[in-house]
């Protein structure tokens, strides 16, 4: 192909990598500037804005203004295929691209300056790809899961991946969809080993426990996840306003030589652990007296790592906090062996186990976790979820169509008949969890782990559900410590 197009040998071996692929698209012009007609590929340059007042135009702004002033942002679609657009093109300047071998080795899937751009444009630009060329590579990233799916470092590869499809008369975004995402293990697997790097290195600060730090990192992708999703009341403590405004700052220091005034992440946890808990009454972000010794002994050095570690969050991809990768990175290979031994030979019939009829359950289900482990546990959580979703929703729904609908209610269980409620959808967290289950532990860091799992499903399936998120004191009843593990605790 490059033959075709005529590219001088001695021009293609001192061009960049982006010179090359906008030097062969301007090849395939005509005299007025125009693509072919069977050319099926509309590329709208995206300038930065002249007049900067909102938050859109200055987002937009400073992600164009990363690209050499010859070379445009650019959005992409193919009319004859689809009317909406479905890449933006991000040409950048030396130096601002990763080499893939820097993901790889610390196991994370953007460096900061790609996390920036899409923090930037997700926003404002509903596109499903982004496609960033640098001096010698590309990275192609789904942004819906900030998952990086194809790099190279040649032009052949990058005309495979977008021009041979145009050519060929096929839909580059069907093409680009048809791209093998990560499994849940290969996700959880690069999580594990990228936290186990910071369990080591915030833990050796202080000589604690594998326990301890693994429980404190848990406290703080919860509230990353619960801030990115829903937003902390203070705007200036929100982890998306500081990462960018700390990549701003840091610009600005390389120009003058003047360090930013640092993130300090244990003043942002502690502000976070107090707004989150008291709206949603959780019970795992309360402090233990050692976890409170931990940050008190923190000298300056492991707070400067620990505000790292929070802001690394956003250099992973977002499909890797999915619930179900989560539990993998918490389950070992004696859990795993446990859930699929379970799964198995249980017949997990939630209706039936739950003796159920409408609202009223006689008989809940009951997971031993040293049994079970927590694989099994959080297999048993999602079908109640499922279980209990469906039936409220068709409830819901014909109430809604008829105004009426046939409950029974259990007298033992509603004692004034006359005030009984129908549940709704949004009691569905409260009738699975507090209702239906008792998880029986005898580590408490089983516990722990189960309750941060039960709740990121809860943020999760609110978001999918289209749910008010709701206070959660309910989440604790299902837990029953084991009356031989307390004993021998006191003994």
């Amino acid at each position: 192909m490059l033959a075709n197009l005529r590219i001088p040998k001695h021009n293609f071996l001192m061009m960049k990598l982006y010179e090359l692929f906008w030097q062969s698209m301007d090849l395939r012009r005509d005299d007025d500037g125009q693509l072919p007609p069977d050319f099926d590929l509309l590329l709208t340059p995206v300038h930065p804005p002249d007049n900067v007042r909102s938050e859109a135009a200055r987002d937009i702004a400073l992600v164009t203004r990363q690209a050499p002033k010859q070379f445009s942002a650019m959005v992409v679609s193919q009319p004859g295929i689809a009317a909406r657009p479905f890449c933006f093109i991000h040409t950048v300047k030396r130096g601002l691209l990763p080499d893939f071998t820097e993901l790889f080795e610390n196991y994370v899937d953007k460096n900061a300056f790609i996390a920036e751009t899409l923090l930037r444009l997700r926003p404002h630009y509903d596109l499903p790809y982004v496609l960033f060329l640098g001096d010698s590579g590309f990275f192609l990233y789904d942004v819906a899961a900030e998952e990086l799916l194809k790099w190279g470092s040649d032009l052949t590869l990058l005309e495979e991946l977008l021009i041979q499809p145009v050519v060929a008369g096929v839909s580059v975004m069907e093409s680009w969809d048809a791209i093998p995402r990560k499994s849940v293990t290969q996700r959880s697997e690069e999580f594990a080993r990228w936290l186990d790097l910071w369990k080591a290195c915030i833990g050796a600060r202080m000589n604690s426990t594998p326990a301890l730090v693994q429980g404190l990192l848990q406290k703080v992708i919860l509230l990353f996840l619960y801030d990115l999703h829903y937003g902390l009341a203070d705007s200036d403590m929100r982890l998306r306003s500081n990462f960018l405004e700390h990549r701003t700052l840091a610009g600005k220091a390389r120009k003058s030589a003047k360090m930013p005034q640092p993130f300090d992440g244990v003043a942002w946890l502690f502000e976070a652990v107090q707004e989150v808990r008291e709206k949603c009454h959780i019970e795992f972000l309360y402090w233990n007296e050692t976890e409170t010794t931990f940050f008190a002994l923190l000298a300056e050095e492991g707070r400067r790592q620990f505000s790292q570690f929070v802001l690394e969050l956003f250099l992973l991809s977002q499909s890797k906090f999915d619930a179900a990768v989560q539990t993998d990175v918490f389950t070992d290979s004696d859990s795993r062996l446990k859930l699929w031994k379970f799964t198995v030979m249980e017949s997990l019939d939630v209706c039936k186990r739950l003796h159920v009829d409408d609202v009223n359950v006689y008989d809940m289900i009951i997971v031993d976790t040293d049994e079970g482990g927590v694989g099994w546990a959080m297999h048993v959580v999602n079908k109640l979820l499922e279980f209990w979703h469906m039936r409220l929703w068709k409830m819901q729904r014909a109430l809604a169509e008829h105004r009426v609908v046939a409950v029974q209610f259990d007298m033992f269980q509603q004692p004034d008949i006359e005030r009984a409620r129908v549940p709704s959808v949004e009691d569905v967290f409260e009738l699975a969890y507090a209702g239906s289950l008792r998880l029986e532990y005898g580590d408490p860091s089983d516990r722990a782990t189960l309750e941060y799992l039960m709740i990121l499903r809860v943020l999760e399936c609110s978001r999918l559900w289209e749910l008010k998120l709701s206070p959660l004191d309910h989440l604790s009843d299902c837990f029953t410590r084991k009356q031989d593990a307390a004993a021998l605790e006191e003994y």
